[in-house]
């Protein structure tokens, strides 16, 4: 079976688990916010405002943030996504660097917060390239939009679905679904 085959057979059997990403301009959730885990960090903050600033002109005029989540986050990553994203978006500074000299472990993750969904996708199609080539081409990143039925799910369980529905439908194993 082809990766093409296996995308498919994944997008089928989990088809209810998403969210549809059309051209719309609406926004959800608070931001524009942009969410990093297991992102190299050699990957600076700079670079990732200039790629926002191509992809996304909208949500760089409206100064989006960027968040830099770390495995030792643990506050922050046990609190919902709702709660999480605003207290991202309150202490979090455009361009700041939380996340200088760590290591990545595992799938990285794209996390949107008040984008539209054309700027979305512009966005990650830009940085992942990036992403995918600092890793060396071994791992491209996930990447998901805050959407009204995940908020009161603790972001560690979010992040980690992501990061599982992504490794799945890349890898064509369909077992942990």
């Amino acid at each position: 079976m082809g990766i093409l085959d296996s995308l498919s057979d994944f997008w089928t059997q989990r088809e209810a688990d998403f969210i549809r990403l059309d051209s719309s301009e609406t926004e959800y959730g608070p931001g524009p916010l942009l969410v990093l885990y297991q992102v190299p960090p050699n990957i600076d903050d700079d670079e990732i405002n200039d790629m926002i600033s191509d992809g996304a002109p909208q949500a760089h005029r409206k100064k989006c943030r960027i968040y830099r989540l770390t495995e030792q986050d643990d506050a922050v990553l046990d609190m919902t996504l709702e709660k999480s994203l605003n207290y991202m978006m309150d202490t979090t500074i455009a361009g700041s660097s939380s996340a200088k000299g760590t290591t990545t472990r595992g799938v990285p993750v794209l996390l949107f917060s008040g984008f539209r969904n054309d700027e979305m996708m512009a966005t990650y199609n830009i940085l992942g390239q990036e992403i995918y080539h600092e890793m060396g081409g071994q791992l491209s990143p996930a990447c998901a939009k805050a959407v009204p039925n995940a908020m009161g799910k603790q972001l560690r369980q979010v992040l980690g679905e992501i990061a599982g529905d992504h490794t799945s439908a890349t890898s064509g194993d369909l077992s942990s679904s």
